[in-house]
């Protein structure tokens, strides 16, 4: 899947490791919305960060492995991760652009098994909400 061109510009301006961070935050968060991690949207994580790399976005695998961490943390105590991880979304709240393309690369996790339950939705709107975005903006 080709990531659109608006989406890309505002990530190939927003390289750097907080960045990353909150992609990833965002990325477990809708993820583990529903309580579990399906293949596809693993799956999903690996290709949004295969894509990253092609526009020349590294540390692919340190993403992999924060994205990993974040999750177990939310197997561990999800109440104590999900705060933990939207505080780090909430750094991307002063950057418009970064914030959007963070909640975009969110929204693709979510879709990533075709199917937009209402815990993810309420998940995204969290995230939204941490990033300084309206959710209705997106849909």
């Amino acid at each position: 899947m080709r990531m659109p061109d608006f989406i890309r510009d505002r990530i190939e301006r927003h390289q750097d490791d907080t960045f990353l961070k909150a992609a990833m935050a965002a990325s477990a968060l809708t993820a583990y919305a529903d309580g579990t991690v399906s293949v596809s949207e693993r799956f999903k994580v690996d290709e949004i960060l295969e894509r990253l790399e092609r526009i020349h976005i590294q540390n692919s695998r340190k993403a992999i492995e924060k994205f990993e961490e974040f999750i177990e943390a939310l197997e561990d105590d999800t109440e104590a991760a999900e705060q933990v991880l939207l505080g780090k979304l909430k750094r991307m709240a002063g950057d418009k652009d970064a914030a959007e393309a963070v909640a975009h690369i969110a929204l693709e996790v979510v879709h990533a098994d075709a199917y937009f339950n209402r815990a993810e939705r309420l998940q995204f709107e969290e995230i939204c909400g941490a990033l300084g975005l309206d959710s209705k903006a997106f849909a």
